[in-house]
């Protein structure tokens, strides 16, 4: 007997039997994450991330536990005031004691922005004649917070993570000061891991061009995507880097590096959109962003160049012409964002925070004078600089220090002529960022600023894949980095 079927039946049937039925919404999902999962090159590099965090954390605690230094800090000769115990009395966002072993020095104006704003009376500020003051404790009529010397993006981005933190059940008692430090942690960690993952994309391009005369450049390509094994050394050299640990404190340079690498390996891989968004938000965390106008500006070379050379028929194309004008357009992303702060209420008062109280301008020959005078301080022993370091003989600290960042430019110096050739755009990156730094600086700090120096890590990266280097790197930058982070957990000044 035949048996009848509706019209929506037959319309379900076929000469092969039942059409399958459309997956449910949890097999979509599921479907999703397995495409978007993260690859075994990735998931190593969060990985280590996660366990460099954890040590450093631990570090610190069980270091500030264990061991009480000698104050105050003569390495230079303002240190010596800044680390004694009056100096802190009126600082109230570097007394609490949460999370305190990850703030120090200008983790003070991060957490007074994440926290009040810019006029916050509760952090030092600028007095016309009179140096500088907490306005709490030294009530006056006209000052200027110091907060102004500090771009809005890593507080804000701060604030974001406090917020969270308010809701959060165990994280909402804690004081203000404490959950803005927690979050400044947070924010750092994050952009570290961000600027580790950059890392092992510049260590992969870096194969792809090396192999990319090789018979199967395709699967070359795909197998340097994440850089295998360089990739995993770069990230890795970049957290036991000396001063890598300030990817891990209440300081913008975990943010920074992790949107200027970024930015920097979306534009050697030629994807304009990204590359223009992660310099644009580079250049609010720090005025130095500006410089990515130059990885940005290279790429738009070789796109119209390329272009020009292998297929100038495909300007035709509508897509093609408005990619390659995007690309010329794109360079001016991160300087028009820094403009428009500098022309704000907020970059007016950076400027005169800087010019009357930091001091801090872009004076080539002044900046090679006072460098000749550090240098030739360093090898005689006496201080040259007539005050930046005690006067006199040279404390064995200073000359450590001073040792530390000669050494740390010279390093970031060669590996920018090392990847010059290899990464244009990216060395000439770099080489911005030293030199805004060297110039201007006031010869101070360099062994922090050249974390922003792509080239060393991937320098290094290159170097590591003999045996005998890798080792013994590792083991003298986690030395240094022991040291430094121990410094820096007491309130010691280390750049």
């Amino acid at each position: 007997m035949s048996t009848l079927q509706t019209p929506d039946a037959q319309a379900n049937t076929d000469s092969t039997g039942p059409v399958e039925a459309p997956p449910s919404p949890v097999h979509r999902v599921v479907g999703l994450l397995a495409r978007h999962r993260p690859t075994g090159d990735v998931a190593r590099i969060a990985a280590v991330w996660f366990v460099w965090l954890v040590v450093v954390c631990a570090f610190q605690i069980v270091v500030q536990a264990r061991l009480q230094p000698a104050r105050p800090d003569a390495v230079l000769s303002w240190t010596q005031y800044a680390t004694t115990d009056v100096n802190l009395q009126c600082r109230a966002h570097l007394n609490d004691p949460a999370y305190n072993e990850h703030v120090s020095y200008d983790s003070e104006y991060y957490i007074s922005i994440a926290l009040n704003g810019y006029n916050d009376p509760l952090t030092q500020a600028y007095y016309p004649g009179q140096g500088s003051g907490i306005p709490a404790c030294q009530p006056a009529n006209k000052w200027t917070s110091l907060n102004y010397a500090f771009m809005p993006g890593y507080p804000m981005a701060m604030r974001g993570v406090v917020a969270v933190e308010n809701v959060v059940p165990g994280l909402s008692t804690q004081t203000d000061d404490g959950k803005a430090a927690l979050a400044g942690v947070i924010v750092s960690a994050l952009g570290g891991l961000l600027a580790m993952l950059a890392l092992a994309r510049l260590m992969g391009a870096l194969a792809r061009r090396k192999d990319s005369d090789s018979a199967d450049a395709e699967t070359a390509a795909e197998k340097g995507r994440w850089g295998g094994a360089g990739g995993l050394r770069a990230a890795f050299y970049l957290l036991v880097f000396p001063t890598g640990f300030y990817l891990a404190q209440v300081y913008t340079e975990g943010l920074f590096i992790g949107l200027a690498f970024m930015a920097c390996a979306m534009a050697v891989e030629k994807k304009v959109v990204l590359a223009t968004l992660f310099a644009a938000l580079a250049a609010i965390v720090r005025p130095t962003g500006l410089v990515l106008a130059l990885p940005l500006a290279w790429m738009a070379g070789v796109m119209w160049f390329e272009t020009l050379r292998n297929n100038r028929e495909a300007l035709r194309d509508r897509l093609v012409a408005v990619r390659l004008a995007a690309a010329a357009i794109v360079p001016l992303a991160p300087i028009a964002v820094f403009l428009v702060w500098k022309d704000s209420i907020l970059g007016q008062n950076w400027q005169l925070v800087e010019d009357n109280f930091f001091h801090r301008t872009f004076d080539v020959n002044y900046s090679i004078d006072m460098w000749g005078k550090v240098v030739d301080s360093f090898f005689s022993g006496v201080d040259k600089t007539g005050g930046i370091f005690a006067q006199g003989a040279l404390p064995s600290s200073s000359t450590v220090y001073i040792g530390l960042d000669l050494l740390a430019v010279v390093v970031a110096v060669v590996a920018s002529v090392w990847l010059f050739r290899k990464m244009p755009g990216v060395a000439l990156f770099g080489l911005g960022i030293l030199a805004l730094s060297v110039f201007s600086s006031s010869a101070q700090g360099m062994d922090r600023y050249v974390l922003a120096v792509p080239a060393i890590f991937l320098m290094l990266a290159s170097l590591g894949r003999k045996i005998t280097f890798d080792r013994a790197w590792v083991l003298v930058s986690t030395l240094l980095m022991g040291m430094l982070v121990m410094l820096y957990t007491f309130g010691f000044w280390v750049s």
